[in-house]
């Protein structure tokens, strides 16, 4: 399986091509909706959200609300949501590499593709790969865990108050905050990824698949940086036989060994910075003059809208390994061949 996505920030579309599902898989699209009006109004978005809603549309390889079995395309409309055009390099942004990169003339080029905006296609793919997961027992989970200074753990649409109170603070002085998302996913067989090459360990591509959300800064698996201050007798997952299998007493690995599933859950945490779309902030223009940063419209915090996100991405990375792992062209023969895995 293999997908990618096309469209700029303020293009007509996001398309998205997922290749190399099964056939007969149902597809919900009213569910596709929902995850992508979630990612829209989670507490913290900046005005955009309410100027674009987002309705995904199928345009090809689903017959009678099921995959045939070739490519799904599937697209977003942008809506009616201004100009996005700028004449300066906001810092912590892709402004300025982007343009020495491709040779841009104007700042805002790059910021058209880097945006964030193209999560949306990504979201509408991944609830996709949720569905198959779904018929297999997997499911995939992100809650927020950190918004600022306020520690909690909750999902997307239902922040604590403490958190929504970092948000008004932060927003009322046009500033914005970074944070902290959980990863889980359980009900995933021992078994997939490998140990044999690099690029084909487990953690190495979910966390890659993870880091690439935008303001994603650290993936951490299971314990993550905790490992460095513990000594390997405290944290070793002794392995006992109990009710007929082998399992472990704790999971401070993150359900991952060698780069191979263990059939315990799977674990991430991700650390994201502050939005960097900050007024005011000293930089300079395309012609080299120094200027503050004008008014971009942005989040003061992206940690709910990337809970859905993180949810998204580790879907279709977990679809890849396990349709490759398993192969087959129907939904029946998916899950004959995961019901006797392991």
């Amino acid at each position: 399986m293999r997908y990618l996505t096309a469209g700029e920030s303020h293009g007509e579309e996001l398309l998205g091509i997922i290749e190399g599902l099964p056939s007969g898989l149902e597809i919900n699209l009213s569910k596709i909706n929902s995850m992508l009006a979630t990612r829209q109004q989670v507490y913290g978005r900046g005005s955009r959200s309410s100027l674009c809603p987002d309705t995904a549309e199928i345009r090809s390889g689903v017959y009678g609300g099921k995959t045939t079995g070739a490519p799904i395309a599937v697209a977003i409309k942008n809506g009616s949501c201004g100009a996005g055009e700028f004449d300066f390099f906001r810092p912590g942004h892709v402004d300025y590499a982007a343009a020495v990169k491709y040779g841009y003339d104007s700042p805002w080029l790059g910021a058209e593709r880097a945006s964030a905006r193209e999560t949306a296609i990504r979201t509408a793919l991944g609830s996709i790969a949720l569905m198959l997961l779904g018929q297999l027992g997997i499911t995939v989970n992100a809650t927020g865990t950190q918004v600022g200074n306020a520690v909690d753990e909750c999902n997307p649409l239902e922040l604590s108050e403490d958190m929504k109170r970092e948000i008004d603070v932060a927003g009322r002085s046009g500033d914005t905050l970074g944070g902290k998302i959980k990863v889980s996913i359980s009900g995933l067989k021992a078994g997939f990824g490998s140990h044999v090459h690099f690029d084909r360990r487990l953690d190495g591509i979910l966390a890659g698949a993870l880091m690439a959300i935008p303001s994603v800064k650290a993936v951490e698996v299971g314990l993550g940086v905790d490992f460095a201050c513990a000594k390997g007798s405290e944290v070793a997952d002794i392995l006992i036989y109990q009710n007929g299998k082998i399992v472990r007493k704790s999971n401070f690995g993150g359900g991952i060994e060698g780069g191979i599933s263990n059939g315990e859950s799977i674990a991430f945490t991700l650390t994201l910075k502050p939005i960097p779309s900050i007024a005011g902030l000293p930089t300079v223009d395309s012609g080299g003059n120094a200027c503050l940063t004008g008014k971009v419209r942005g989040d003061v915090t992206a940690v709910p809208a990337a809970c859905v996100v993180a949810q998204a991405a580790a879907a279709l990375a977990l679809c890849e390994v396990i349709l490759d792992c398993l192969g087959g062209d129907t939904m029946e023969e998916i899950k004959d061949r995961y019901g006797k895995k392991g």
